[in-house]
């Protein structure tokens, strides 16, 4: 069998063992132990209703039973399913392992560490968006089973603009964004999301074309973000090409291969195609007064003078401490030889922790740059990846001409990725207004 195309079926853990609804914790935990399981199913009169993990229980009291601390809702595999739409499963339902069930029943478990030693693979390290190779594997694999397959292929427009004036971080930060943005629009269900590669983008899906299309309009409705050049207004929007859903009797399975190619080919001819009329019809591009207001711009405005400052805002230390009255957040900053220390306390319930860690972190920004440079945070989102923590955070000068500053960046633990993506997103006028100072 070609690897391209192996399915859950080939790679899951057959299933051993599995709880009631009304099992006490403790007696999860030891048939766990017991079967060697990373996950346990949860089964009411023959109906898988959940599952729970080790770290569920961990944190459960023993007595509690099962239904009260697994997840609900859960969407498990079918044995049929390509590798990557199970991964795309676990990662729309931030889970490390799911229940593969067939006809009802539970035949088995599939980890995302099991997809990935089989694909030999992984995510796009910027992004956490599956690579294209995955995009490929699935569809391969959809054709396989029967299913019509669908390519719109996603190409921003004039995304060098952003490289080229505002610098490759705040490109990463655009391209973040707008994997995000494409993540909220795609159902993994029936859709696979993929950075294709440097601004481009790419859907394989095997809705029917009409859905398709209206997919591909929603794309475009959406990726419609501002952009500030040298004072200037731009946007940044993307072509979207769209290549098969036609076809209706089956395929060779030696053309599979050869047929996804070929659609992936013909959308991006059409995404360049599309790309090259808006060219031609407005040479400007990017500077529709359509675009949302409410999406703040990437970059600052003005631009520097001759090359850019090599200075930077840099992370001395983060301590976080919580406690049943609240918490505090302790972060501490450098740039050159000069730190500074900035602090915030309040309640942590719910996603306290990382807000708390923000406002210390402008308060450490306030004390370097000044209280011209003052700084609001607009929005502070966490993106599950599959292994460290992803933020993406938008920020507001007040003090100025309104402008929008969006940064994001990766960390192991949440606190240090909030810090780094607030940075991410000031650090190069920050650098250039902070040096300007005794």
């Amino acid at each position: 069998m070609n690897e391209a195309l192996f399915t859950v079926a080939d790679v899951m853990t057959p299933a051993t063992a599995s709880a009631t609804a009304h099992d006490t914790v403790a007696t999860a935990a030891m048939l766990m132990s017991q079967h060697a399981l990373a996950a346990l199913p949860v089964v009411e009169d023959g109906r898988i209703i959940g599952v729970v993990t080790p770290l569920q229980l961990l944190l459960a009291p023993p007595y509690r039973p099962v239904f009260e601390v697994m997840p609900a809702d859960l969407t498990p595999s079918l044995p049929e399913h390509p590798l990557m739409q199970a991964y795309a499963l676990m990662t729309r339902q931030r889970m490390d392992v799911l229940p593969v069930i067939d006809e009802g029943a539970v035949v088995g478990q599939i980890s995302a560490a099991a997809i990935l030693r089989r694909q030999s693979q992984q995510n796009d390290p910027l992004t956490g968006l599956p690579a294209a190779t995955a995009l490929r594997s699935w569809a391969m694999a959809a054709l396989e089973r029967g299913h019509e397959i669908t390519i719109l292929f996603i190409d921003l427009d004039q995304f060098g603009t952003v490289n080229k004036t505002l610098g490759h971080v705040a490109g990463d930060d655009m391209l973040c964004s707008v994997a995000q943005l494409l993540s909220g629009l795609v159902d993994a269900r029936t859709d696979l999301l993929c950075r294709y590669g440097g601004d481009e983008f790419a859907v394989a899906t095997m809705r029917q074309e009409g859905d398709a299309r209206a997919l591909m309009q929603r794309i475009q409705d959406v990726i419609v973000l501002p952009l500030s050049v040298g004072g200037e207004a731009r946007h940044v929007t993307a072509s979207v090409g769209i290549a098969g859903g036609r076809r209706a009797e089956g395929r060779k399975r030696a053309h599979i291969a050869a047929t996804i190619d070929d659609l992936i080919t013909l959308a991006s001819r059409a995404s360049t195609a599309i790309k090259e009329a808006k060219r031609v019809a407005d040479p400007a591009t990017l500077r529709s007064p359509a675009a949302r207001e409410s999406v703040p711009a990437f970059g600052n405005g003005a631009q520097p003078a001759g090359p850019p400052q090599e200075a930077r805002v840099r992370i001395v230390d983060v301590t976080v401490k919580t406690a049943q009255s609240g918490g505090s957040a302790t972060v501490t900053l450098r740039l050159g030889a000069r730190e500074r220390v900035g602090r915030a306390a309040g309640h942590v319930a719910g996603q306290g922790i990382p807000y708390l860690v923000a406002d210390a972190t402008l308060d450490a920004i306030r004390q370097t740059a000044g209280k011209a440079q003052t700084y609001v945070l607009e929005e502070l989102r966490e993106i599950p990846t599959a292994a460290e923590k992803l933020v993406v955070v938008v920020l507001a000068n007040p003090s100025s001409a309104p402008r929008g500053f969006v940064g994001s960046a990766r960390a192991p633990d949440l606190a240090h990725a909030v810090v780094k993506a607030i940075l991410a997103a000031l650090n190069r006028s920050l650098a250039r207004t902070a040096l300007a100072k005794p």
